[in-house]
């Protein structure tokens, strides 16, 4: 997978607001955004609006304007779909290093 596939921008963002949950602060759009990622601004956008529409993510909000879609991303939060998610993903990743070194062993 490449840095900038939906996969591992998405595991990006969650670990990020992950993170501001458990220290207590508040998200910088500054830290992490369509620049720091290495993305476009749309695929940005579209990332973030999949996973508020999914539940992983919420207090993002779009605005349409004439010049494209605007967002703010400074109340977003971490759900508890969100936090499954990275469970999740992070014992599936451990289970595929073991099976793949195990297979390296045979």
């Amino acid at each position: 997978m490449g840095s900038n596939d939906f996969f591992t921008v998405a595991y990006k963002i969650l670990s990020y607001l992950k993170y501001c949950y458990e220290h207590g602060e508040q998200p910088d759009p500054g830290v992490i955004n369509e620049r720091t990622l290495l993305i476009s601004k749309a695929q940005y956008v579209e990332i973030l609006r999949m996973l508020s529409d999914h539940n992983y993510i919420e207090g993002v909000t779009f605005t349409h304007t004439k010049e494209g879609v605007l967002y703010s991303f400074q109340d977003a939060r971490i759900t508890i779909e969100g936090l499954e998610y990275l469970a999740e993903n992070s014992m599936m990743q451990k289970a595929f290093r073991i099976f793949k070194s195990f297979k390296e062993w045979l």
